[in-house]
């Protein structure tokens, strides 16, 4: 699921927004799943996790890890979360370049045998282990980037 990424100090590569969005039945990501209140996420499996580009699947980045987030605490609207990007990594910078101009968004990974989907698309677990940004939203909602 992806959501709004937003530059909170871009001096020291602080970047936040909506990981997680709640939906329902009636608002589903473009996969057709949709993530409640309930959904098993395992916050509380790790202190901190990393930030991936486009979940490891760009060519050139491989899975570099790019930053580290370090706060996901859900409210009435989602997960909220905030990382600290890696400005020595060598595609900080350029990750940065594309948050500033809104071209990415927030996307949470799991691992498959860990994860449960209900058979109306409800995701019932989905332990999150890296949150990453990507141009490609699979959840339209929130998407919205702001620097």
């Amino acid at each position: 699921m992806l959501h709004t990424v937003k530059s909170i100090d871009a001096t020291e590569g602080r970047i936040g927004g909506y990981l997680i969005v709640w939906g329902d039945p009636a608002r589903r990501d473009l996969q057709g799943e949709y993530f409640t209140a309930d959904t098993d996420l395992s916050l509380d499996w790790f202190d901190r996790r990393p930030v991936l580009y486009h979940h490891g699947m760009d060519g050139r980045l491989k899975a570099a890890v790019i930053g580290v987030i370090d706060t996901l605490r859900a409210d009435d609207t989602g997960v909220w979360t905030e990382a600290q990007l890696d400005l020595r990594q060598r595609y900080a910078q350029a990750v940065r370049r594309l948050i500033e101009r809104g071209a990415l968004s927030w996307s949470s990974g799991s691992l498959p045998h860990l994860v449960a989907v209900a058979d109306d698309g409800h995701i019932t677990r989905w332990p999150v282990v890296e949150g990453s940004l990507t141009p490609s939203p699979a959840e339209p909602r929130r998407t919205d980037v702001r620097t």
